[in-house]
C-alpha cells in the first residue's frame, strides 16, 4: 500500500516526466544541426529554403533560394513529411525510411555538400559544416507536444494521487501517460529539421501509434466503469484483446494500406468512446452526480479528441491532406486532460453542466459557422467575404436564439420571478406566528429547487453552502428555522451550482434584513404600547387615585375634569397624525386662559411667529409639551396665590422655549430640594429630562419662574450649529 500514498505518486509522476522531458530533448537536439529554414515547395522536385539561423553553420547562404540536393541525394518534398502516417501505403513509408537514414548518414559527415538554386547566383553548391542544435531553433509545434505530453502525465497522476484505489483513476492516469508517449515521441521526429535515422524514426513512429491507441483504448475503459461500471473488469481486456493486435499489424505493416493500419483504429476507438459515453448518459440519467461528471468528461473527449481526428485522422482516410500541423493538433489532447482532472477529481462537479453546455454550444457554433460558410463557396461559388457574412449572419439569427431554448430546456431551471420571490421572503417575515414563517420558508425552497428532501440539521451552519458534490444545500437558521440541508433539487435531475448557492443566499440575506425590520417595528409597537400605558398609569390613574380621598365636590370634579384633559391629549397624539407645533401652542393657549380664568388669575401669553409653525410633533414631544404646561399651570391654580401669569413660548433652531412668570407668593426652597410636597413639580422635570428637555425652577422678587426647553426636530434638521440640549440635573420636588 505505501506504493501507493498520494506523495509516492506526485513524486514518481514528476520523476517520470522529468526523465520523459529530458530524453525528448536530448534526442531532439543530438541530430546534426545545419541551420535552414525548409519548406516544401509547389513543384514536386524542390524543396524552398526560406531562411537561415544567423549564428548557425549555413549563416552565410543567401535565402531564399531551393534546395536541390543533400551529397548524392536529390532532394523530394515528401523528404519534409511530419508523419510518415500520411502516406498511403507502406511501400511508400518505406522508402522514406531509406531515403531519410541515406540523408541522416549524410549529415553525420563533417562537411556537407548543399546543392542550391537560387535566381541571384544561379546554381551552386556549397559545404557547410553541421553543429549542434540549438533551444532556439526548435519549432513552436515541439513545444506544444512536449508540453502537451508532460501536462497529461502530470495531471493523470495528480488524479491518481487523489484516487489512488479508484480503478477510474488509474485508467485515467494510464491515458496520460498514452498521450505523453505518442507526444513526446512524435515531437521529436516531427520537429526534425531535415532529417534523423530511419530505423529510429520507425521506432519512434511505433512508440507514436502504440500511444495513440493506448490512449483510446484507456479512453473507452474509462467509460465502461465510471460513472458506473456497465461491464465487469476482467471484460476490460476485451479492448487490449481487439486493438493490441491490430496495432501489432500495423507495425508489421500486415493491413492492407497505412490508413486501415493506423488511421482506422483510431477512428474505430473514437466512435466507441461516443457510443460508451452515451450508454452511461442513459443508465445514469437518474443520477445528478454522475450525469454532471459524465457530461464534462464526455464533452472534453468527444470535443477535443474528436477535433484532433477530424482535422488529422479523417483527411487521410479520405486521401486528403490534414487540415492543420499535427504537432499543434496535440494542444488539443492538453485540454482533455486539464477537463477530464476537473471530471474523475470531481472538482466543483456542480457547476460541470454549465460549462459543458457552454463549452459544447460554442463550439458547436463555430463548426457550424465554418461548415455554413464552406458550403456558401463551395455549392454556391460565393466570394469569401460574402459567403462569411451571411453565416454570420445565418448563426447569428439562428443557432444564437436555439442556444436560449436549450438552455432553458435542459440547463435552466423554471422558477418564479424575481418580484415572486421578493413578494414570498416578504410574506415569510410578515408570517404572525413563528410556525408560520417556518412553514413558509421551507414551502419558498420547494418552490424554488423542487428538491426531494427538506431535512433539519444539528449543525452549526454559519452561511449558505454546497456539499456532497452538490445534492445537498445547506442554510443557516433563518425565519424561525433551524439549519436546514436541501437535497437532490428538480427531483434529482440536476445538481446545486454556484448560481443557486448564490441565490439562496441572497434570499438569506433578505430574509434577515426584513426579520430585523420586523422586530424593529414590534420593538417600537411595544415600546409605544409601555408608553401610551405608562402615561394612562402615571397621569390618569395617579389623578384619579388622588381624586378617591377628596372630601370636596369641588376639588373631585377638579381631578375628574384634569384626567379627562389627559385622556384627550394622549387619544388627540395617538388618532391623528404628528400635530403641528401652531396648532399645539393654540390649543394649550385656550386651555390655559380657560382654567386660569376660572381660578381669578389673568393671563398674558402674546401671539408670536411660533403660532404659525407647521413643525409636525411626534408623539412623545407633543405629550410632554402639553403635559408640562398643563402641569406648570395647575401649579400656579393650586399654590401659587398669583393674580396674574405670563407666558412665553418660542422655536428657534429645533428647540422650544417656554417661560411661565407668576406673581404669586414664590416656590419655597425646601420644595426645590425635593419633599413630598412638591410631587408635580418633580414629575414635570423628569417628564422633560425624558426627551432631552431641561426645566429650571426658581423664585423671584415678585413669585416664581419656569424656564422650560424641549427639543421638537432634530439637530440636522436646521441650523446645524444648533446643539441638542442635554438633560440637565435639576433639583427634585
Amino acid at each position: 500500500m505505501a506504493l501507493w500514498l498520494p506523495n509516492r505518486i506526485m513524486q514518481g509522476g514528476l520523476l517520470l516526466c522529468a526523465v520523459a522531458v529530458a530524453l525528448t530533448l536530448w534526442m531532439a537536439l543530438r541530430q546534426p544541426w545545419l541551420g535552414l529554414g525548409l519548406n516544401p515547395s509547389s513543384d514536386p522536385a524542390l524543396i524552398r529554403l526560406v531562411s537561415t539561423h544567423p549564428s548557425g553553420p549555413s549563416r552565410d547562404i543567401a535565402a531564399p533560394a531551393q534546395l536541390i540536393a543533400v551529397g548524392s541525394v536529390i532532394l523530394e518534398p515528401d523528404d519534409l513529411v511530419e508523419e510518415p502516417d500520411m502516406f498511403e501505403t507502406y511501400e511508400q513509408t518505406i522508402r522514406f525510411l531509406q531515403r531519410q537514414t541515406a540523408l541522416s548518414n549524410l549529415l553525420q559527415q563533417p562537411g556537407v555538400n548543399l546543392q542550391l538554386r537560387s535566381d541571384a547566383t544561379g546554381q551552386s553548391a556549397v559545404t557547410v559544416n553541421p553543429g549542434r542544435r540549438p533551444f532556439t531553433d526548435l519549432p513552436a509545434a515541439f513545444w506544444v507536444q512536449l508540453l502537451t505530453g508532460a501536462g497529461a502525465l502530470l495531471i493523470g497522476m495528480f488524479v491518481l494521487a487523489l484516487r489512488p484505489a479508484d480503478i477510474a483513476t488509474r485508467l485515467f492516469a494510464l491515458s496520460g501517460a498514452m498521450v505523453t508517449l505518442a507526444a513526446l515521441s512524435a515531437a521529436i521526429y516531427s520537429s526534425r529539421e531535415l532529417a534523423i535515422d530511419g530505423s529510429s524514426f520507425r521506432v519512434l513512429s511505433a512508440l507514436n501509434h502504440a500511444g495513440s491507441l493506448g490512449f483510446g483504448m484507456a479512453m473507452i475503459a474509462l467509460f465502461l466503469v465510471y460513472p458506473r461500471r456497465l461491464v465487469p473488469l476482467r471484460a476490460l481486456w476485451i479492448v487490449p484483446a481487439i486493438f493490441v493486435p491490430w496495432l501489432a499489424a500495423d507495425i508489421l505493416r500486415l493491413t492492407p494500406t497505412q490508413a486501415i493500419g493506423s488511421q482506422l483504429p483510431t477512428l474505430i476507438e473514437m466512435l466507441l468512446i461516443v457510443v460508451a459515453v452515451l450508454v452511461q448518459l442513459i443508465v445514469n440519467r437518474r443520477d445528478p452526480r454522475a450525469r454532471a461528471a459524465l457530461t464534462w468528461l464526455g464533452l472534453s473527449v468527444i470535443v477535443c479528441a474528436g477535433a484532433f481526428v477530424s482535422l488529422i485522422i479523417a483527411p487521410v482516410l479520405i486521401q486528403s491532406a490534414p487540415v492543420m500541423q499535427q504537432g499543434y493538433a496535440f494542444g488539443f489532447f492538453l485540454l482533455i486532460y486539464a477537463g477530464l482532472s476537473l471530471g474523475v477529481a470531481r472538482y466543483r462537479l456542480f457547476d460541470l453542466s454549465e460549462w459543458a453546455f457552454r463549452i459544447g454550444f460554442y463550439t458547436g457554433g463555430t463548426l457550424l459557422l465554418f461548415a455554413i460558410d464552406a458550403a456558401l463557396i463551395l455549392l454556391l461559388q460565393l466570394q469569401q467575404t460574402t459567403s462569411l457574412g451571411i453565416a454570420l449572419l445565418l448563426v447569428g439569427f439562428g443557432y444564437l436564439p436555439l442556444r436560449g431554448l436549450l438552455w432553458s430546456r435542459f440547463i435552466a431551471n423554471k422558477s418564479p420571478a424575481d418580484h415572486e420571490i421578493f413578494r414570498s421572503v416578504i410574506d415569510v417575515s410578515l408570517a404572525n406566528t413563528a410556525a408560520e414563517r417556518s412553514i413558509r420558508w421551507r414551502n419558498l425552497l420547494s418552490k424554488l429547487f423542487d428538491p426531494l428532501a427538506i431535512d433539519d440539521i444539528g449543525e452549526n451552519i454559519a452561511s449558505v453552502g454546497i456539499r456532497d458534490e452538490g445534492v445537498e444545500l445547506l442554510l443557516p437558521p433563518v425565519a424561525d428555522t433551524p439549519a436546514l440541508a436541501i437535497r437532490y433539487p428538480w427531483q434529482g435531475r440536476r445538481l446545486f451550482s454556484t448560481a443557486h448557492q448564490d441565490l439562496a443566499r441572497e434570499l438569506v440575506r433578505l430574509l434577515r434584513y426584513t426579520e430585523e425590520s420586523r422586530h424593529g417595528y414590534e420593538r417600537g409597537s411595544t415600546e409605544e404600547r409601555n408608553r401610551i400605558a405608562r402615561d394612562l398609569h402615571d397621569d390618569v390613574g395617579a389623578r384619579l387615585l388622588s381624586g378617591l380621598y377628596k372630601t370636596k365636590i369641588g376639588d373631585t370634579h377638579t381631578v375628574l375634569r384634569d384626567a379627562i384633559a389627559d385622556i384627550r391629549t394622549i387619544v388627540s397624539g395617538l388618532s391623528t397624525d404628528q400635530p403641528l407645533l401652531g396648532q399645539v401652542i393654540a390649543a394649550l393657549r385656550h386651555e390655559a386662559g380657560e382654567r386660569l380664568s376660572a381660578a381669578g388669575i389673568d393671563l398674558n401669553w402674546p401671539v408670536t411667529a411660533t403660532d404659525d409653525s407647521e413643525i409636525p410633533l411626534d408623539y412623545r414631544i407633543y405629550r410632554c409639551c402639553v403635559s408640562a404646561i398643563r402641569e406648570t399651570v395647575s401649579n400656579v391654580i393650586r399654590h401659587a396665590g398669583a393674580r396674574k401669569v405670563d407666558i412665553t413660548v418660542n422655536e428657534t433652531h429645533g428647540l422650544l422655549h417656554a417661560t411661565i412668570v407668576d406673581d404669586g407668593v414664590g416656590i419655597d426652597p425646601t420644595q426645590v430640594s425635593g419633599t413630598p410636597n412638591g410631587y408635580g413639580l418633580r414629575g414635570l422635570i423628569q417628564r422633560v429630562g425624558g426627551v432631552n428637555g431641561t426645566a429650571i425652577i426658581r423664585p423671584s422678587a415678585a413669585g416664581t419662574v419656569i424656564e422650560i426647553t424641549i427639543p421638537v426636530v432634530p439637530r440636522h434638521a436646521h441650523d446645524p450649529r444648533a446643539a441638542t440640549p442635554s438633560t440637565m440635573a435639576s433639583p427634585r420636588v
